[in-house]
């Protein structure tokens, strides 16, 4: 009787592989009709500026949706470097930030407007000085950022002075009161809130934008990439910001307890800071944006005029191209 047939080793397998092959199919269709992963929020950053305030509202109050995430920083110098760095995918900035990161080739556009200080930017000085022309020789603290240097240089023209007329103390805007409490300057730029908070403590008021609108314009900036691959959220976050800037029109109906809550203001102090910014909703923003040339574009090479003649960027040259109004524009 012939031996049996040898038994291969692989036979146990023999009934596995088809099933193998069959789950790699069912989990390849299941992978068709799957929805895909949300994609992670856009990060939206934001100083402590008076001016950002109806991000900070619309917050709280929800009206981001899981897609946006706003997130705080110390200054508007951590803003821009997270704009460099892309840990930020969207800021909030001055205007003059804005052209100097897209002079550097740091990948951003201008989406929107959202305000203009009307005295909410300003330079104090220490009782006693007399005004701007009191500053000659002295320190002067200043945040180690364009818009502080440009408002003081605005100042000092002003004064029929020149930046070389003051000794310039860099500092960041967080610490400025601090320093100020410190002795050892007798002037400052500052903005809100930290100029109501040092006026409350015998500042004196020698220089504001509320004589000067236009001087400080804040934008909304976002890294191209993603005016290429979500712009559905970025119309998310420019709705939240018109429905927030519309409510700051209505101070009164303001959620204030919640919006000082942990601030250096109280609600009284906080009004009277909001008298400082004019907030442009949307539609402002886009009359702001339209046009050859535009009033932004007017702005703006004003604005890099300055900068120029105060030495802070003497090749800054504007580029038309920084404008993306069409973010804004609808569908």
């Amino acid at each position: 009787m012939p031996d049996p047939k040898p038994r291969s080793k692989f036979a146990p397998l023999a009934w596995f592989l088809p099933l193998m092959v069959m789950l790699g199919a069912l989990f390849w269709l299941v992978s068709l009709v799957a929805p895909p992963a949300p994609p992670k929020p856009l990060v939206v950053s934001i100083g402590p500026w008076i001016g950002y305030e109806p991000l900070v509202l619309a917050r709280e109050q929800d009206w981001l949706g899981p897609q946006l995430r706003i997130v705080e920083t110390l200054s508007n110098t951590e803003t821009a470097q997270a704009l460099r760095d892309g840990s930020a995918d969207v800021g909030a900035v001055t205007l003059d930030e804005a052209i100097r990161l897209y002079a550097e080739g740091v990948p951003i556009r201008v989406i929107s407007v959202l305000s203009d200080s009307h005295g909410a930017d300003g330079v104090v000085v220490a009782p006693g000085v007399d005004g701007i022309a009191g500053l000659r020789g002295q320190a002067v603290l200043v945040e180690d950022s364009a818009m502080g240097y440009h408002v003081l240089h605005s100042a000092l023209v002003e004064a029929g002075m020149e930046m070389e007329d003051v000794r310039i103390v860099r500092v960041q805007s967080s610490v400025v009161p601090v320093r100020w409490r410190n002795g050892g300057a007798a002037g400052a730029v500052v903005f809100e809130p930290m100029l109501s908070e040092l006026l409350d403590e015998g500042a004196v008021l020698a220089f504001s934008t509320a004589d000067h609108p236009g001087l400080v314009l804040d934008v909304l900036v976002a890294r191209e990439e993603v005016l290429r691959s979500r712009r559905p959220a970025l119309r998310e976050l420019l709705a939240a910001w018109d429905r927030a800037a519309k409510a700051f029109a209505q101070p009164d109906l303001l959620p204030l307890d919640m919006l000082v809550a942990g601030g250096r203001l109280d609600v009284r102090d906080y009004r009277a800071a909001l008298d400082g910014v004019a907030f442009l909703d949307g539609e402002a923003s886009r009359r702001m944006m339209a046009g050859e040339p535009s009033e932004l574009s007017r702005n703006m090479r004003a604005l890099a005029a300055s900068l120029r003649r105060a030495g802070l960027e003497p090749g800054l040259r504007i580029d038309e191209r920084i404008l993306a109004p069409e973010v804004g524009a609808g569908p």
